[in-house]
């Protein structure tokens, strides 16, 4: 399965399961994450989500194998950019704290996803990268979520070299809440989202409306 779900006590724990793809991101996956946080969402028993990543790092960015089917197929081209928008829309619509836990390679996509939560904690062995100019790929995915978190100056620099972000600079680029210890992340991870979770759904929409109307990151 590309998604793994599991409930600990109130929190609905969903973890990308592509570790031999470095938990890329194709359509299975992306499909899954939307229909499990919506799930999440409707499930009076979940207060609160925490997404994370089994394997060596978070997720290697879109799916590349996947590449020239989309681009030979415009129809599944349009579907896969509404499902990508539907994926990074979703924490933000929701009447529940997301959390990203995040480690190792955190690329492109993948890096945008975390970064669409709203609370994001890194493990010490973190590293951002946004390769995409490397392959000459729009970063379609990618430009709003550092526009929005870091402005445009930061944001062309990142997209343009490519180059990495580690966990120090991640934290004071504000791209993270936290950084703590790999073997604590997913427990640091799901004790923040309890924490998170005591304003109600509605009013915890209007809380994520407000910021996403500001363009602010939250």
């Amino acid at each position: 399965m590309p998604l793994l779900t599991e409930t600990r006590g109130r929190v609905r724990l969903l973890t990308l399961n592509r570790p031999e793809k470095r938990n890329a991101l194709n359509n299975a996956l992306v499909g899954a994450i939307v229909e499990s946080l919506r799930a999440a969402d409707a499930d009076p028993d979940v207060a609160a989500v925490v997404i994370a990543a089994a394997g060596p790092g978070f997720s290697a960015g879109a799916d590349l194998g996947e590449r020239a089917i989309l681009i030979a197929d415009p129809e599944a081209r349009v579907a896969r950019a509404a499902l990508s928008d539907a994926m990074l829309a979703a924490p933000g619509l929701m009447g529940k704290p997301v959390v990203a836990a995040i480690h190792g390679a955190t690329v492109g996509a993948g890096a945008s996803l975390a970064l669409s939560c709203d609370l994001v904690l890194g493990a010490e062995d973190l590293r951002f990268a946004w390769p995409e100019a490397r392959h000459d790929i729009y970063p379609a995915l990618v430009l709003p979520m550092l526009l929005r978190h870091l402005g445009p100056k930061d944001a062309f620099e990142l997209v343009a070299t490519g180059r990495p972000v580690l966990a120090a600079e991640a934290l004071a680029r504000r791209l993270v809440n936290r950084v703590v210890p790999r073997e604590a992340l997913l427990e640091e991870a799901c004790a923040l989202a309890g924490q998170a979770a005591q304003y109600g759904a509605e009013s915890l929409r209007r809380i994520k409306a407000a910021i996403n109307a500001s363009g602010v990151a939250p």
